[in-house]
Order: C-alpha cells, then sequence, then structure tokens
C-alpha cells in the first residue's frame, strides 16, 4: 500500500497537481445562423455529453497509474432548469436528473428514492425559493425537493385525483402552471402552498383560445405562452388565463410548425420554438414575426436530432466564452437538448460582432 501512494504522488508531482486537465470539446468549423451575408446572430458552440465535458479530462499518466475512468454520462434528456451556475436536465432513462455545477465543475445523478422517487418523469422546473419540481407523467402528481446543504430532500407530492396528466410546469409569479394534457387545460397552483387555484382556458374561451394538448409552458412579462403539440401552434394568454393571440400555424413554411416542443423567451421578448420534425429553433419577434431558425438535420456540428427542450440563459456566459469566435461577444448562452443524438445538449451563443 505504501508503494501504491508513493506512485501515485510522484505522478501527482510530475502533473504539477493536476489531476483534471479542462480540454474542452473543440468546433473544427465555425457553425453560425444565419450564414454569410447575413448578420451572424447565433453560433454553435460546443455540446454537453457526459462528466468530462464539465470537469476535464484527468491527465493520461494518471489514468495510467489509477486506471481509465468512466464517465457519467447524460442519458436521455428532457427538460432543463438552471439558477446561477448550476445546470438541471431531467433524464427520463435515469429517473431523475443530471446535476451540473460549472464553477465548482462536478456533474452528479440525482435519483431520488422512498417517497421521492420517480417513475417517469418528463419535466423539472427550479424555482426562486430552492423548490425542485418534477413532473410524473406515471406517478401523475408534481413530485417537489427542497434544495439543502446536503442536496434535494423529499418535500411533498402534489395533483389532482381525476382527469390528471400534467406534462410541464412552470414557477411563474409566485403561482404554478402545469399543462394538463387529460382535461386539455392549465392548471394553476398557489406557488407557496401548491393549493389548486384555477384551471383555463375556461368555458367562455372560444376558438384559438381552446387546446388539444398543451404540453409544455413558458412565462414572460404578464403573459403565458403555451404550444399545443397537435394544432402546432403557441397560444398566448394573460396570467389569470385569458386568451390574447396565437404565434404559428401547422404547416412546413417557415413560421409553421409539424412537431412543436419546448419553447423560451429572451429579454427582448423574442420568442423560440423547438421544432422536432425538422431539427431546428425558430425565432420570432414580440409580434409573432418569423426572424430566423438555427439548426438542421444535416449530420452537421450544431445540427439537432429530436430536439426536446430549450433553456436560454444569462448566468452561463463566463463558462462558454473560450468557444466564441473573436470576431463575435456572448450576450447569451442557448441549451437545447437533443432525444436522439450523439450530442445530447447543445450549447449555442446569441452573439454580436464587434465593433
Amino acid at each position: 500500500m505504501k508503494r501504491v501512494g508513493i506512485v501515485i504522488l510522484i505522478a501527482l508531482v510530475f502533473t504539477s497537481c493536476k489531476i483534471f486537465q479542462v480540454q474542452p470539446l473543440q468546433v473544427e468549423d465555425l457553425v453560425i445562423y444565419p450564414p454569410p451575408p447575413d448578420t451572424v446572430r447565433i453560433q454553435y458552440l460546443t455540446s454537453i455529453n457526459n462528466s468530462i465535458d464539465v470537469k476535464g479530462r484527468r491527465s493520461p499518466f494518471i489514468d495510467f497509474i489509477i486506471g481509465k475512468e468512466t464517465p457519467m454520462g447524460v442519458i436521455s434528456p428532457l427538460e432543463i432548469s438552471s439558477t446561477g451556475s448550476d445546470l438541471i436536465i431531467c433524464d427520463n432513462m435515469i429517473r431523475g436528473a443530471e446535476l451540473i455545477n460549472f464553477e465548482e465543475k462536478t456533474f452528479e445523478y440525482f435519483i431520488p428514492k422512498g417517497r421521492g422517487k420517480l417513475i417517469q418523469p418528463v419535466s423539472c422546473e427550479l424555482d426562486s425559493l430552492g423548490n425542485l419540481f418534477f413532473v410524473d407523467k406515471k406517478r401523475k402528481q408534481i413530485v417537489v425537493f427542497n434544495k439543502t446543504d446536503k442536496g434535494f430532500k423529499y418535500k411533498t407530492a402534489f395533483g389532482e385525483k381525476e382527469d390528471y396528466e400534467p406534462y410541464d410546469i412552470l414557477a411563474f409569479k409566485n403561482r404554478l402552471y402545469v399543462p394538463n394534457t387529460k382535461s386539455r387545460k392549465i392548471d394553476v397552483y398557489d406557488g407557496t402552498n401548491f393549493n389548486f387555484l384555477f384551471s383555463f382556458p375556461n368555458e367562455k374561451t372560444k376558438g384559438d383560445g381552446k387546446f388539444i394538448m398543451p404540453k409544455y409552458i413558458e412565462g414572460y412579462g404578464n403573459n403565458i405562452y403555451v404550444p399545443d403539440f397537435i394544432a402546432n401552434t403557441i397560444k398566448v394568454f394573460d396570467l389569470d388565463g385569458n386568451f390574447i393571440r396565437s404565434v404559428g400555424s401547422i404547416g412546413t413554411f417557415p413560421g409553421q410548425f409539424a412537431r412543436i416542443k419546448d419553447i423560451a423567451i429572451d429579454k427582448d421578448e423574442n420568442l423560440y420554438a423547438v421544432d422536432a420534425a425538422f431539427g431546428i429553433v425558430q425565432i420570432f419577434n414580440r409580434k409573432g414575426q418569423l426572424l430566423m431558425f438555427f439548426g438542421g438535420q444535416n449530420g452537421n456540428s450544431g445540427d439537432m436530432i429530436l430536439p426536446r427542450a430549450i433553456y436560454i440563459s444569462y448566468s452561463h456566459n463566463k463558462y462558454f466564452e473560450q468557444y466564441v469566435d473573436p470576431a463575435f461577444k456572448l450576450k447569451y448562452v442557448i441549451f437545447v437538448s437533443n432525444q436522439q443524438s450523439q450530442n445530447k445538449v447543445n450549447v449555442y451563443g446569441f452573439v454580436e460582432e464587434k465593433n
């Protein structure tokens, strides 16, 4: 045992005590959207597939001494949530989530047991109070965990007894908005005690304000945005569920959707909508006008294969600036999960040209 300890000590000395050498994935060719001569808005930066992409690769000498490491992988990423330097990826295959901290360079699995055991988690959301919500389609419940110094601990679970099939959750304005695919409505709960408040659309809502299958949800300002998976349109409501307008329509032309999934909204109120049929994200302005799209299914870097979730972050810039082309300045980061791709979570940057 002493001899083994001496060998490891020598190895650490020769590697300057750096067990992990950060070797981020490099993009061989610059991937930008839209292509020249249009003004570049999006750059594909890298992808997150396993623990090595987060904490770096160990030096070859250490691998030789103690054996090659087996990375922890992102398996089947669904929803993405975040706070600060953290990134939480809901993963149905592990019945939990990958917890990533870019500041500490940590990657771990969160697989709850006991009363908090998940069966079929399809979405997750972290609120400002440290509550982590999992939407469990099989349990037909929202399972809640609270963040402590020792990690996330089970807190409670809630849901309706009848006509309940939750699919996503939005913690917004001290309320919880949950798309219910069974009742074809959005169920609204108090964000503190989780008591049921009301559902929408109500019986007074007509025409485009009704849902065929609401699955995903996002909020911005005083509005709630809900993609209808079957109607392939995004319906906009106020906080109390009054219908305002629709964005997009079913079809295969730009500005239309064939298999709409998750959505996100930036600080300029631009709407990002994932379309799994074409492997792209379309961007609309606040008036619902199409601005551009990025992604594709051509086998190139930055492509998407069955993209599912999108998340916009203004707090992760410093962790990904190393990938940005010197001609650009990074404004914010865009994460997109892929369900059938070797690149599990694509990372893009919204960029602007330097003066």
